[in-house]
């Protein structure tokens, strides 16, 4: 590390919405292994407020707690807004990046021939293509450590059925169901999101993303994936109102995929039926479960039994044989816990010179 204190110096690279809203928060409480000091965006004035935002967060947390205030204050004594990704990274240990799909893989690339750590947002490109070229360029680096950062991995649900499934809850898993997305109603789908050339396409790399990391996790990476296919992908409201204008949907806002995955050393198969969308979901018995964020309609059926993991309350495990177990799951507001959890995950894996658990073979 350039740090010679042991303290990881992070910049964060595109600095809108989900920067400012999910990944300024975490890094004050992570005061004794980590430091938010840079911000760069293509648009000075959001890297600014971002700067703005993060130094009222630090005061905010050193007024709570009072042992990190001498921390907080060398913090806030080192940030700084840089108008090139270039001086960031002279400069820094590690990148946060948020920028749009479109800026991820060449970002991601110019740090890795900087010798930066780095972690991107889900999805970690705009293609198949931008990704596998990064997962190869990391690979022959091995030293430079790279992380998805797609939360749903650190969300407790999943973490719990990932459990569940490893210790043979429901014996082998051999199909899973879920769905993964938001209602038409909802204010959470940007422009940007609806761009094909920013983002490679609509739901399928918004919420598909997400629910397709999630159940790869919960189900176990070491099964192999073999083969995805396409069942519906189509747009189903084409006008509609995003960041409150009139909008014509060019890209996916529903769409249906079907991942078969292998098990190398059993030759077991495993399947993943994934609906995303941006209008509210199909699968599922009734209305309730169709469904939005981490809290939507998830069911694997095992060949000895079947776990509903519908919404964030609980974990319902019913057996072939008549037993039936409910886990029960705290809720946390918003998505709190999981940024925390994949932030710090990737600053330890950073100070201990250790490969991310999401790392860009698991993104590509």
């Amino acid at each position: 590390m350039k740090s010679r204190d042991g303290i990881v110096r992070v910049g964060g690279v595109g600095t809108g919405r989900i920067f400012q809203w999910a990944h300024l928060n975490p890094y004050p409480r992570l005061w004794a292994k980590a430091r938010l000091v840079g911000f760069h965006d293509t648009d000075h004035d959001r890297a600014a407020e971002a700067m703005d935002k993060y130094r009222q967060v630090l005061g905010e947390y050193a007024q709570a707690e009072p042992a990190a205030a001498e921390a907080v204050a060398a913090n806030i004594a080192e940030l700084r807004v840089y108008d090139s990704l270039e001086a960031m990274l002279d400069n820094v240990d590690a990148i946060d990046v948020c920028t749009h799909s479109r800026g991820r893989a060449p970002t991601a690339l110019a740090a890795l021939d900087a010798g930066v750590h780095t972690m991107v947002e889900k999805p970690m490109a705009r293609t198949w293509i931008e990704a596998d070229r990064i997962a190869r360029a990391f690979a022959e680096r091995p030293e430079v450590i790279f992380q998805l950062n797609d939360d749903n991995v650190f969300e407790p649900k999943y973490r719990a059925v990932h459990d569940l499934i490893a210790r043979g809850a429901i014996g082998r898993p051999q199909t899973m169901t879920l769905i993964r997305g938001s209602q038409l109603s909802s204010t959470s789908v940007l422009k940007a999101q609806a761009d094909g050339m920013e983002n490679g396409g609509g739901c399928l790399m918004d919420y598909g993303s997400h629910g397709l990391a999630g159940a790869w996790y919960a189900l176990g990476t070491h099964l192999a994936v073999r083969k995805v296919e396409a069942v519906s992908i189509g747009v189903l409201h084409r006008d509609r109102v995003l960041e409150g204008d009139p909008f014509v949907m060019e890209v996916e806002d529903n769409a249906r995929i079907k991942v078969l995955l292998e098990d190398p050393a059993t030759g077991a198969w495993a399947t993943i039926f994934l609906e995303a969308s941006w209008c509210g979901g199909h699968i599922g018995p009734d209305e309730e479960k169709n469904g939005a964020q981490g809290a939507g309609y998830l069911s694997i059926v095992g060949d000895e039994g079947v776990i509903d993991a519908t919404g964030n309350e609980q974990i319902r495990v019913t057996r072939c044989d008549g037993g039936e177990t409910v886990v029960p799951l705290k809720v946390y507001p918003g998505e709190t816990v999981t940024f925390n959890h994949e932030i710090e995950a990737f600053v330890d894996a950073v100070r201990a010179g250790t490969p991310a658990e999401v790392d860009a073979q698991f993104g590509a």
